[in-house]
């Protein structure tokens, strides 16, 4: 079997000649690019031409040593690709983007939110001076890029994805504060309804705008919206039906219906498992990261849940930073013996810097015959 065909077989919770493997096939099995920086050392490849040193896109050369089946497709383009696609972009994003130097590297990563805009608004400020902008349409040039990008990927036998959007209720935590939006969806439901559909209402655009010209090209699109915490969602099922569904069925449904042929990733860290039916019952066919070390998440009671495919599951808590590179391995095939078929194996989550690179090259030793 190619990669592409055992990784839909999973999707489909079918038998595959072994289980497909993941790393760096989505935006959410990527890794900080400290990691890659050691990785690369470890190997002894040097940094490729098209990807950035603070960069967290997964060097080709690394996933074919790893022997990985998906392979991503990024929205936001290297800064090495766009200096010769669309010179304006690059030096754009050479001044405005902004980030947090890690520790003693030379590479600094990633923003942190300190500020949350809608904190205390009212419903009538909100309504009146609160729009979500739609992201940019692309130019050519850079769909041109995502389908050549996506063609050699599947022309080499690999599965594809895109990432979409971000969600509806971690989105809203976002520009309100956790609190102040749980507090509206239990007592001022006028509040979360009105910041909700703003929200639904860009990402319906955008779905419309980025998902018919790839459409044919990519297999997996990609959300992804927070739900629970370590010891279960953060909502009942019942407010989850009546505050979240009506936001998020109408986006997975509308990529359904101009992509038919591909499949809806959701990603939401933490204990899912109440949830995982009713993301099944709007169309999400791929369910990441498997955070087996929440409540209700162990592969045992996953196995066959849902309606989904699971992908992730290998312990990011514990077993990737801190067990020796034998017991990662055998934890990897314990994790895969027991959920395939309808498993892809990665790690749950994208990787920070404390994960040794032994760990992951072990990983991915392990035996991936499903038995």
């Amino acid at each position: 079997m190619t990669s592409r065909e055992r990784v839909i077989a999973a999707i489909n919770r079918k038998p595959a000649d072994r289980s497909p493997m993941d790393f760096g096939g989505t935006l959410m099995s990527v890794c900080l690019p400290e990691f890659l920086e050691d990785m690369r050392k470890v190997l002894g490849y040097p940094l490729p031409d098209d990807r950035d040193e603070d960069g967290g896109w997964v060097d080709e050369a690394i996933q074919r040593y790893l022997d990985v089946d998906l392979r991503l497709v990024p929205g936001t383009i290297p800064k090495a690709v766009l200096k010769n696609i669309d010179h304006d972009e690059y030096e754009r994003r050479l001044q405005t983007r902004k980030y947090v130097r890690m520790a003693d590297r030379s590479i600094v990563t990633h923003a942190v939110r300190t500020e949350f805009p809608l904190r205390g608004k009212s419903y009538e400020d909100i309504r009146d001076n609160f729009r979500e902008n739609v992201p940019r349409t692309p130019p050519d040039s850079h769909f041109d890029w995502y389908i050549k990008t996506a063609k050699q990927y599947r022309n080499d036998g690999y599965a594809t994805t895109f990432w979409v959007s971000s969600g509806i209720f971690e989105a809203g935590c976002w520009i309100r504060g956790y609190d102040d939006i749980c507090m509206d969806m239990a007592v001022d439901e006028s509040v979360a309804h009105l910041i909700f559909e703003r929200f639904m209402d860009a990402r319906l655009e955008w779905i419309n705008t980025i998902v018919p010209p790839l459409a044919p090209y990519i297999d997996i699109f990609c959300f992804g919206d927070d739900l629970a915490m370590q010891s279960g969602p953060f909502m009942s099922p019942d407010m989850y039906r009546k505050m979240i569904m009506p936001y998020q069925a109408p986006m997975y449904s509308l990529v359904k219906k101009l992509a038919p042929d591909s499949y809806v990733f959701h990603h939401s860290c933490g204990s899912v498992y109440k949830l995982i039916p009713l993301l099944a019952e709007m169309g999400v066919s791929v369910l990441n990261p498997t955070q087996i070390s929440a409540v209700d998440m162990a592969p045992e009671k996953l196995k066959g849940y849902g309606g989904v495919c699971y992908h992730g599951g290998i312990d990011l808590q514990d077993v990737l930073p801190h067990f020796p590179p034998d017991d990662v391995r055998r934890e990897a095939e314990r994790v895969m013996g027991i959920m395939a078929p309808g498993y892809i194996c990665a790690p749950c989550h994208s990787l920070p810097e404390d994960v040794p690179v032994e760990n992951i090259l072990a990983m991915f030793k392990a035996n991936r015959a499903i038995k």
